[in-house]
C-alpha cells in the first residue's frame, strides 16, 4: 500500500523548501519504510541540489523507527530504532572487500534522484519527482530506504537528535582521524575549518590523545567551541598570520593536517606548515584551477594527500562506537546540535548559512 508523507520539497536548486504531501512508492524486496523522527541538515543537502532534476526531496541524515519491511528483509523489523546511513551497491569489488565507502556505483546512488534501476520512489500530486537522495530523502516524515543502509541502534535512551547528527558530518570528521589517518598520542594535527566536520575531527583527535591539536578558522565562537571540545590551540585566520602562528606552536612544522573547508588557503597553508613526508587529509577540495602553487609545494615535500570519503568507515561498526563514546561523555557531539521543528526548515537553512548553527537537526512531528 502506498505510504503518504509530509516532505520538504525544493522546486529549484537553492530555493526555499515547501512542506508538501507526497506519496512513497510501494516497497520492493529489500526495502523498508522508516518513520523519520529527526534528520540532520548538511551543506551537501544545499550545495548538491544542482545535480538533481527539480522538484526534489533531499535529506541524508535520517534517524527513526522501522515502520514496515518489504519482502526479503531480515536484518530489521518494525519498531527497530535505526540510523539511515550511506548507501552502497554491495556487489562491486570495493563493497565485497569491506570498502563500502568507496562503492563504485555510489555517485548515482547519492545524486541520481532515483533507485539504482532508475525508478522513482516519490510522487508529488501524482507525478514522480527526484528523491532517493543518498537512497533516503529523509527531509520527510517517512523515508523509503534499502535495508543495507540501516544501522540498528539497540539503546533506547539515545536522543533522536544525537542519532541524526552522526551519519554524515560526524562520521566523516571522526572517521577521517581515527580510521583513515589513524592518529595516535604520538601525532599532532592542524584542523582547517571547524564547522560540523571539523569539530568532529577535533573531538576524535582529542579522543585519540593527539597533541597538539591546532584549530584554524575565521569564526571566534567556533574557535572557542573547538577549545572546549579538545583543541589545544586555536588560530583566527581572519586576524592572525596562520603560518607564523602554527610555527610558533610547532617550530619544526606538523606531521598531519586535515581540511574540511575546501578553501584554497588551506592547501597553501598546509604546504607551508607540514613537515616533509607529512599527511594532508582532505574531505572538501577546491576547484583545481584555483590551487596555484599549493600542489607543487606539497609535491616538493613528498606530502601524502589523502582524499577521504565518508570517513573510510563501515557505518554499522563505527556509528555505534560514536554513540558509546557519547554516552561515556567522551564524545560531546550534543554541543554541536541545534534543533528545529520540521516546519522551520528554511530557518534551519538560514542558521546554517549564517554560522549560527553548526549542526542543525530537524525534529519531525
Amino acid at each position: 500500500m502506498t505510504k503518504k508523507a509530509q516532505a520538504a520539497v525544493v522546486y529549484e536548486a537553492g530555493g526555499k523548501f515547501s512542506i508538501e504531501e507526497v506519496e512513497l512508492d510501494d516497497l520492493r524486496p529489500g526495502e523498508v519504510y522508516v518513520r523519520v523522527k529527526a534528520c540532520g541538515l548538511c551543506h551537501t543537502d544545499l550545495n548538491m541540489q544542482f545535480l538533481l532534476p527539480m522538484p526534489a526531496v533531499v535529506g541524508h541524515e535520517g534517524a527513526g523507527i522501522v515502520e514496515e519491511v518489504g519482502p526479503g528483509v531480515t536484518e530489521v523489523k518494525p519498531g527497530d530504532r535505526v540510523i539511515i546511513s550511506w548507501p552502497a551497491c554491495g556487489e562491486c569489488e570495493n563493497c565485497l572487500t569491506g570498502k563500502r565507502y568507496m562503492c563504485e556505483r555510489q555517485f548515482p546512488m547519492l545524486f541520481g534522484g532515483s533507485r539504482p534501476d532508475g525508478s522513482k520512489t516519490v510522487r508529488l500530486k501524482g507525478e514522480p519527482i527526484s528523491a532517493s537522495y543518498f537512497q533516503q530523502s529523509s527531509f520527510a516524515t517517512y523515508a523509503l530506504v534499502p535495508e543495507s543502509s540501516l544501522v540498528k541502534i539497540e539503546d533506547e535512551d539515545v536522543p533522536w537528535e544525537i542519532m541524526a547528527a552522526l551519519p554524515c558530518g560526524a562520521m566523516t570528521g571522526a572517521g577521517s582521524i581515527l580510521s583513515e589517518m589513524r592518529l595516535n598520542p604520538l601525532d599532532d594535527l592542524v584542523v582547517f575549518g571547524v564547522g560540523g566536520v571539523g569539530q568532529n575531527a577535533v573531538m576524535a583527535a582529542h579522543l585519540a590523545g593527539v597533541n597538539p591539536i591546532i584549530a584554524v578558522a575565521r569564526n571566534p565562537r567556533r574557535l572557542e567551541l573547538a577549545l572546549e571540545l579538545g583543541a589545544t590551540h586555536v588560530v583566527n585566520a581572519k586576524t592572525e598570520d596562520v603560518v607564523a602562528r602554527i610555527k610558533e606552536i610547532a617550530p619544526l612544522g606538523v606531521k598531519n593536517a586535515f581540511d574540511s573547508s575546501g578553501a584554497v588557503s588551506s592547501w597553501v597553508t598546509a604546504a607551508a606548515v607540514l613537515r616533509s613526508g607529512g599527511t594532508f587529509g582532505v574531505v572538501a577540495a577546491p576547484e583545481a584551477e584555483t590551487l596555484g602553487g599549493g600542489p607543487h609545494a606539497l609535491l616538493s615535500k613528498a606530502i601524502r594527500v589523502q582524499f577521504i570519503m565518508a570517513g573510510s568507515v563501515v557505518p554499522r561498526v563505527f556509528l555505534p562506537k560514536l554513540i558509546e563514546w557519547y554516552k561515556q561523555g567522551r564524545y560531546p557531539v550534543d554541543k554541536l546540535v541545534t534543533t528545529f521543528d520540521f516546519a522551520d526548515i528554511n530557518e534551519a537553512v538560514h542558521a546554517a548559512e549564517e554560522g549560527r548553527a553548526i549542526k542543525p537537526v530537524l525534529m519531525m512531528p
